[in-house]
């Protein structure tokens, strides 16, 4: 019924079959007994059967897929928009997965993403314009509900052209002299001391100077000397120019941490449970 109504809507099989996204020849074979009662062809149109068969077919149709709409929402299956929300770190390698997923597991969800920094996250968490919130360290009082999704070693990032890039490990005191080259503290500031806590747990000293480029733009001024540090994860993210070594020293690792509102919806809980699933296995 729906190959045939696909035809009738589009005026031919090689446009239905688009629509479908099949070919034409097993779309053909399909509906081959019913063809030429149905359809007039050169050009594809229908005959008076095949109006009457398209008119109860989509009365049939509509009747089965809402059938299964309250089938599902009777057994209790989740639907409905989620706002989830993410730090510019984990945008770029967790939450596509944890999209993906969520469309696989649950059809009748709907995930919608914004791209925050951590303090705006933490605030549109509070007032309920974010439900569910993903990234390092992330933080935060009251009524939330906090769970580390996974922890990972930190890496540390140079350019090309530095004079320890040619290694495949480092450890902090090699990089002696140069200059931390970081995020503003005021765009994520529990990630911010974070990162510094384990780079100072060392024993290691450096200058920090924080780039005011937001995102993985501000990694573009390491072409003029110094390093990073990032979670492994981000490795596979950095633009081009950039080397990640791994760090030799026995720091606390970094946290991947998601915050979301109990109590929000059967969806709300489907979208934490899946990023649970997935933080198991490593989201990235």
């Amino acid at each position: 019924m729906r190959y045939v109504i696909a035809i009738a809507e589009n005026g031919g099989f090689q446009l239905a079959a688009e629509r479908l996204h099949m070919a034409q020849p097993p779309l053909s074979r399909q509906i081959r007994e019913l063809e030429r009662e149905l359809f007039h062809r050169r050009p594809t149109r229908l005959t008076a059967e095949g109006h009457v068969f398209v008119e109860h077919a989509r009365v049939v149709l509509a009747d089965v897929e809402r059938a299964v709409a309250e089938t599902r929402a009777a057994g209790g299956a989740a639907s409905g928009v989620v706002r989830v929300g993410c730090g510019p770190m984990s945008g770029s390698t967790d939450v596509p997965s944890l999209v993906a997923a969520v469309a696989a597991r649950h059809p009748g969800i709907t995930v919608e993403v914004s791209e925050l920094w951590d303090s705006a996250l933490v605030s549109a968490l509070i007032s309920g314009d974010v439900a569910v919130g993903i990234g390092w360290h992330l933080s935060v009082g009251g009524s939330l509900a906090r769970q580390v999704l996974r922890s990972e070693p930190y890496v540390i990032v140079v350019a090309d052209e530095h004079r320890l890039a040619c290694k495949d490990a480092v450890d902090l005191g090699e990089l002696s002299g140069d200059t931390f080259r970081f995020l503003p503290r005021r765009f994520a500031p529990d990630y911010y001391e974070a990162v510094l806590r384990a780079v100072h747990s060392t024993g290691a000293e450096f200058s920090v100077w924080e780039n005011p480029l937001p995102g993985l733009r501000y990694f573009g001024d390491l072409r003029s000397g110094g390093f990073n540090v990032l979670p492994a994860s981000m490795a596979t993210s950095l633009p081009a120019g950039l080397t990640c070594l791994r760090m030799l020293d026995d720091v606390p690792p970094a946290t991947l941490v998601m915050l979301w509102k109990p109590g929000t919806g059967r969806a709300v809980e489907a979208v934490a449970e899946t990023a649970r699933a997935l933080g198991g296995a490593r989201i990235c």
